[in-house]
């Protein structure tokens, strides 16, 4: 196999070999905040628009003062990268090779830059000086700016672009460039200092934002999803294509309430959460509705007998012990199974998936009632339930 495969744990595979995944971006960081971090990168177009304006006239201008081949032709490899970058990031903004890719340009422009602002300085003409240097203060400035969202981009860009006009200056025989190369030390340690400031404080506007967000649509018990976020969910999916919901109830959970009070009652709630989990993979939505009402909105490549095969294990799942406050708790539950129907809005789905749990609870509790295409009910072989 030779294709590069979709990332994995951390690694890329290609072939048989795996190939340790480029990070750009704090793994710690939540997925949601990490894809605005990223968003953020190049956000501007019509100042990036202005920049490439500029850079057409640049290699005009320089040929036109200095007839200098070299230098004409490096404003020329410049333009044509940053073009080039402007046509990846829209293309590529969504692949996996999107920002080691922009790290590899900007390491390029930068050299590129360097490269220029020497041959400038070298040909001692004031205003090519003036010119490749106002392209390296914009590029700077952006950079500064706008890649401060990934500072495993911006720094790189930016040290590229300091340390060998630095070097340059350094190593230059005359005390004028070397006060050059101490202001550009200066300037170099502030522009990194700046770089994380402003990471910093957007990473912390993110993060508070994305708690705020999580908050609203989780439960704050189990950590589950709740009502707000299943009937979100549940909305898109049936707008989409097949939909098929478990409406779940404990059974015999009042008298743990009643008899061990409202603290192991919620604890007994977060077990119950953890069971349910447990018993599904990750593909499915898993909520809390409120009380002792859960719910699940299983993935469309579930078909009846999966999600029915799936209920009858959360249903035994469920009825095992729960030890709480060095106590052992029995409970149970049941489930009622629907699946969205041609015309079918949210509220009648859920309707639907409420009668059949009712249906189960009526008939004995402990049992899975479906109105799935498949005749019969499903639970435990000596709970069966009849057809909805």
């Amino acid at each position: 196999m030779a294709a590069i495969d979709v990332c994995k744990g951390g690694y890329i595979v290609r072939g048989h070999k795996m190939l340790p995944k480029l990070r750009l971006i704090d793994p710690r960081l939540p997925d949601r905040v990490a894809r605005r971090l990223e968003s953020m990168l190049y956000a501007a177009p019509l100042s990036t628009v202005a920049y490439v304006l500029g850079l057409m006239v640049m290699p005009i201008a320089l040929w036109l003062r200095t007839g200098d081949p070299v230098i004409s032709s490096l404003s020329i490899a410049i333009l044509l990268l940053i073009m080039l970058r402007v046509g990846f990031v829209k293309l590529c903004r969504s692949t996996p090779a999107y920002l080691p890719t922009l790290l590899a340009f900007g390491l390029v422009y930068s050299a590129l830059l360097v490269a220029l602002v020497v041959r400038a300085f070298s040909l001692g003409d004031d205003v090519a000086i003036a010119l490749v240097v106002i392209a390296a203060a914009g590029y700077l400035s952006g950079v500064t700016i706008r890649a401060a969202a990934v500072p495993a981009l911006a720094i790189p860009h930016n040290s590229t672009l300091f340390a060998p006009l630095i070097l340059v200056a350094a190593v230059a025989c005359d005390s004028r460039y070397w006060a050059v190369a101490i202001l550009l030390t200066c300037h170099w340690i502030g522009t990194l200092q700046l770089t994380n400031t402003m990471h910093n404080r957007i990473r912390s506007q993110l993060l508070a934002e994305d708690r705020m967000s999580r908050a609203a649509f989780t439960d704050a018990l189990t950590g589950l999803a709740n009502r707000a976020a299943f009937d979100g969910a549940l909305a898109e999916r049936v707008a989409s294509g097949p939909a098929t919901i478990a409406m779940i109830d404990l059974d015999c959970f009042k008298p743990v309430n009643d008899t061990h009070g409202h603290d192991a009652g919620d604890e007994v709630l977060k077990s119950v959460a953890l069971r349910i989990v447990a018993t599904l993979d990750n593909r499915h939505l898993v909520a809390r509705l409120g009380g002792d009402e859960f719910a699940i909105l299983f993935h469309p490549s579930f078909d009846s007998a999966d999600a029915t095969c799936a209920a009858e294990e959360v249903v035994r799942a469920l009825e095992a012990p729960f030890e709480i406050a060095n106590a052992n708790v029995t409970i149970g539950a049941s489930i009622g199974l629907a699946a969205a129907i041609d015309g079918d809005d949210p509220r009648a789905f859920k309707r639907r998936a409420d009668g059949c749990l009712y249906n189960a609870k009526r008939g004995g509790r402990g049992r899975v009632w479906s109105d799935l295409p498949r005749p019969g009910s499903y639970g435990p072989p000596d709970k069966l339930g009849q057809a909805a």
